[in-house]
């Protein structure tokens, strides 16, 4: 067996470096593409929610408390996206407690 030089063995704890390092790089590449990619979204929620609530304070202000201006349907209507963010809440805790278990 042929014994290796000091330079053979620097070019080999360097190629493994290099190799960790690109692994490492692409695996923060990922996470950040991810991230990104649900921030663009959240960003766009943001300010359709914003401008809901500037309408809201300003119709509260014209009109008053809407005692008695929604119907059944519209209260329907209005719990349909208060119902699926508890179930979507639901569901991501739900996903984040199996991936810590392991499962």
């Amino acid at each position: 067996m042929e014994k290796k030089t000091k330079m053979q063995k620097a070019d080999e704890v360097k190629t493994i470096k290099d190799k960790f390092n690109s692994e490492n790089t692409e695996k923060v590449d990922a996470a950040r593409d991810a991230w990104v990619a649900t921030l663009i979204p959240a960003v766009g929620s943001a300010a359709f929610f914003s401008s809901m609530l500037v309408n809201v304070m300003r119709t509260y202000a014209r009109y008053g408390f809407p005692t008695h201006a929604f119907n059944f349907t519209d209260k329907v209507l209005i719990a349909i996206p208060v119902v699926i963010t508890g179930i979507a809440l639901y569901e991501g805790f739900q996903k984040i407690e199996e991936e810590q278990n392991g499962n």
